[in-house]
């Protein structure tokens, strides 16, 4: 895992372009502590520039930018090929291979481009990364993401001079950055929670889409034009896999998933550092520190973050579970006041909005690993493969398919809308801001996001609608574009496919790779942490979507194959409960710890400073909040965040 930068100009890159790639690097320090590299071939108008954090092969063999054997490639990496040491293989079977000059996997991935080219090397690899490649022999720079989008990568356009680096900081630090706030990324984090790729904070910058390869060159240095391929494409992956269905019966699927996750488990342990564990108690992170364990022949290290809230607190289930799989177990404690020194330096880890509250507790379960390990392996991805969340039921019970279902769904959207016109309208035209206690503006948002469900003309376009947080973006940014999802077309367009299949493709397409993954990425790297996905590799991907819903779902449970798997290592009364996830208490911070902070970000001058929110809406939403913190925390946390985020930008 490292931190990758990049400078690109058609014409050739001035003199002072080597300082420039310079301070872009070092704003990335944290990325790679270990080594750092640069390369320039100014005439042609390249620079790539590397920041290393050994994991494998941690001689000086391994630092980048490597060239290939023969010259032609030149590659500033981040990641980690899991299957290289089976690519090496090939290519020395093939007699494909050069003289190896050390073990990492960085030289088996030029090798291998060498003989079978970018696009086709990807489509055999499994693992996590990002790339920009340098082509001397065709004047071409490549920049690829893999399949899931682990791994982050950022392009962006400063006159002709193309900027890319692993993170936004990266690219805003050049000495002559300048741009403009997206208004139509901001409302996508306020009604998402997150701004999803392609879009970021700026509008001159991009993320690269996962699975997909940019080639840039002195033609097309563009790259919101530049030719853009998938060599994974993540609906026609999901899509084969559904017409090729398991046939196989619940408990030999069991004996299948066990049987992948032995497989890919060894792989992602392979390290010359030491290795361990996140361990929230679930179901996820219990079956991956199980199996590591299985395939482990020393205590395997487990690191559980737990919260001094009880209704928040999963760290004693972890503890139990650590306790019978015989794990070298470590926990900390987060409180308020660790949140409130925490929560000002979130800007300057993620870079743009982005609202998950458990940022946090990621961040400090990976800056309590770091002191014991350097890699961690996690259980994410298990929800969205596998059916895990909560809403996936309550759009199943939503959008039956039944007359009935739809008669009910349009008489309550009808009350709502007549409610609505009747009186809350009205009473908001006349300044009238309550009524029975309720604020006016908060209530109408409310009854709008509701109704965006309930009307939606497909089961995917309304379960976009219930778990955003607010449909009505336009009423908090001013300007903004309503928003536009050709996904939820496509999705809805593919014949055949449950609800349950819907909702969780959409998930695994921008929910995990917008959210979960940018999360878990920047929390770790923060600290000099890698973070390993074992659920991700392409094999398990495609197993999970040839699942049919019977099977994962199978004793009426929610990942009922991953339950059946867990089993067979832990006993369930240690972990057979509720689902909590890693969320934190924000409404309780928000009302105790972080209030004076709200208040000064939810203030009127502080508002019109940064001039993107509607300042009587959000303030009407901050006021009905303080009265009745149930009722809206996760849309407060939400403007919260991108206030505080929007504060951090206007400063430079």
């Amino acid at each position: 895992m490292c931190g990758i930068v990049g400078l690109f100009n058609p014409v050739s890159l001035a003199s002072d372009a080597p300082d420039a790639l310079a301070r872009m690097s070092d704003t990335i320090a944290h990325r790679g502590p270990d080594a750092k590299g640069t390369w320039f071939d100014l005439e042609r108008g390249i620079g790539l520039a590397h920041r290393r954090l050994a994991i494998i092969d941690l001689s000086e063999t391994g630092v980048q930018p490597m060239h290939s054997a023969s010259g032609r490639f030149t590659i500033t990496f981040n990641g980690e090929i899991y299957n290289y040491g089976a690519l090496r293989k090939t290519l020395e079977d093939e007699n494909h291979a050069p003289e190896w000059r050390g073990s990492s996997d960085t030289e088996v991935l030029l090798a291998a481009i060498e003989v079978w080219g970018l696009e086709a090397t990807l489509k055999r690899v499994r693992g996590m990364f990002a790339l920009g490649l340098w082509d001397r022999k065709n004047d071409t720079l490549s920049l690829a993401r893999d399949p899931a989008g682990e791994k982050p990568l950022y392009v962006g356009r400063l006159g002709h001079t193309v900027l890319f680096g692993s993170e936004l900081k990266a690219l805003t630090a050049h000495p002559e950055w300048r741009g403009d706030i997206d208004r139509d990324a901001i409302a996508e984090c306020i009604r998402k929670g997150q701004i999803g790729a392609p879009r970021t904070l700026w509008q001159n910058v991009r993320k690269v889409i996962p699975g997909t390869i940019l080639t840039l060159s002195h033609e097309q240095s563009d790259p919101t034009t530049a030719p853009e391929t998938s060599f994974w494409d993540a609906f026609a992956e999901a899509a084969a896999a559904r017409r090729d269905r398991f046939m196989g019966s619940p408990e030999e699927a069991v004996t299948r998933l066990d049987e992948l996750l032995r497989e890919v488990v060894s792989l992602q342990m392979a390290a010359d550092v030491p290795l361990g564990a996140f361990l929230s108690g679930g179901i996820d992170s219990s079956t991956i520190a199980a199996v590591m364990q299985a395939v482990s022949d020393r205590p395997v290290q487990s690191f559980a973050l737990g919260f001094h809230e009880k209704d928040a607190n999963e760290a004693e289930f972890a503890k139990a579970i650590a306790t019978h799989l015989g794990l070298d177990h470590h926990e900390i404690y987060l409180s308020g006041e660790d949140a409130r020194d925490l929560v000002v330096d979130m800007p300057s880890i993620y870079d743009e909005p982005f609202t998950d509250s458990s940022q946090i507790a990621t961040y400090l379960v990976s800056r309590f690993a770091r002191e014991t390990v350097t890699v961690a392996l996690s259980g994410d991805a298990g929800d969205e493969l596998f059916g895990g969340y909560n809403r996936y039921f309550k759009a199943q019970r939503l959008w039956d398919g039944t007359t009935t279902g739809r008669i009910k769904r349009g008489a309550e959207c009808a009350a709502l809308m007549a409610l609505d016109r009747a009186i809350l309208l009205p009473a908001e035209r006349l300044g009238v801001t309550e009524i029975l206690g309720r604020n006016v503006t908060a209530t109408r948002l409310q009854l709008d996001r509701r109704c965006a469900t309930l009307s939606a003309a497909t089961p995917i376009s309304g379960y976009e609608a219930s778990f955003t947080g607010l449909d009505a973006t336009h009423l908090l940014v001013p300007g903004a574009a309503p928003a536009h999802e050709p996904l939820l077309a496509q999705i809805a367009g593919e014949a055949g496919w449950s609800v349950l299949e819907q909702t969780s493709f959409l998930d695994m397409a921008r929910y995990l790779p917008d959210d979960i993954l940018v999360k878990v990425d920047r929390a770790a790297m923060a600290v000099s942490l890698e973070t390993r996905i074992p659920m991700l590799d392409p094999e398990i991907m495609r197993f999970a979507y040839s699942l049919p819903d019977k099977i994962k779902l199978m004793g009426g449970e929610s990942k009922g194959v991953l339950r059946g798997v867990l089993e067979r290592y832990v006993p369930r009364p240690l972990w057979d409960r509720p689902k909590m996830g890693f969320g934190v208490p924000t409404a309780a911070w928000l009302r105790g710890p972080l209030f004076e902070l709200a208040s000064d970000l939810f203030s009127r001058d502080t508002l019109r400073s940064t001039g993107i929110l509607d300042e009587d809406r959000v303030i009407a939403i901050w006021e009905e909040f303080q009265k009745n913190p149930s009722l809206r925390p996760k849309i407060v946390w939400t403007l919260f965040v991108t206030q505080l985020f929007l504060v951090k930008a206007n400063a430079g």
